[in-house]
């Protein structure tokens, strides 16, 4: 099993999947009952976080008005927030050597819309589950599969993540997994 808790799946070029084309997702868990993670890199125009406060009846501070993020297709109505780690509440997601936490639940608004909480933080809307070796199979890439549409796996790293250039993460993080790629394989190659 490839372990992709606290990593970022990254969407190949070829992604047959248009719901995960040109995707980056933080993995908060992967365990033997499946994984669960959210999309990071895909902006959404609506609901702005505004607009969800007054849906949820949370009290917003004037002036808080952090990007909402398409987190993926599950529970696409379910608001989460994934967070640094030295901020979390009793229900908040997170592992031992996990990176990052997940937290879905209202009190974790609350703070974060009066300008509390963790120092680093992304709103999510929605989710991406797997059931139990589902993912296992689509990096695999077993038949029916292709290997080019198998997802690409990198180490978490904060400035991709939380970095100014949020609109360009698919590609940088291609880049990275192409990187990575070429350097294992030359080390392969050399060392035999």
């Amino acid at each position: 099993m490839t372990d992709t808790q606290g990593k970022l799946l990254v969407a190949p070029p070829n992604m047959p999947d248009w719901r995960f084309q040109k995707t980056v997702v933080y993995m908060w868990r992967h365990d033997v009952t499946g994984g669960g993670g959210v999309i990071i890199n895909k902006k959404c125009n609506h609901p702005t976080f505004s607009h969800i406060c007054r849906e949820g009846r949370v009290n917003r501070k004037e002036g808080i008005e952090p990007p909402v993020f398409y987190g993926g297709p599950v529970l696409n109505n379910l608001v989460g927030v994934l967070h640094s780690k030295e901020f979390q509440l009793s229900s908040t997601n997170s592992s031992r050597g996990q990176p990052l936490a997940f937290t879905l639940d209202k009190k974790m608004l609350d703070v974060v819309a009066n300008g509390g909480g963790p120092k680093k933080y992304i709103i999510t809307l929605g989710m991406a589950n797997w059931n139990s070796n589902q993912l296992e199979e689509e990096l695999e890439a077993l038949p029916p599969r292709k290997q080019s549409g198998s997802w690409l796996v990198i180490p978490y790293d904060e400035e991709l993540v939380f970095g100014p250039k949020r609109e360009d993460m698919w590609d940088m993080c291609v880049s990275r997994a192409v990187e990575n790629k070429t350097a294992e394989l030359s080390t392969k190659f050399f060392k035999d």
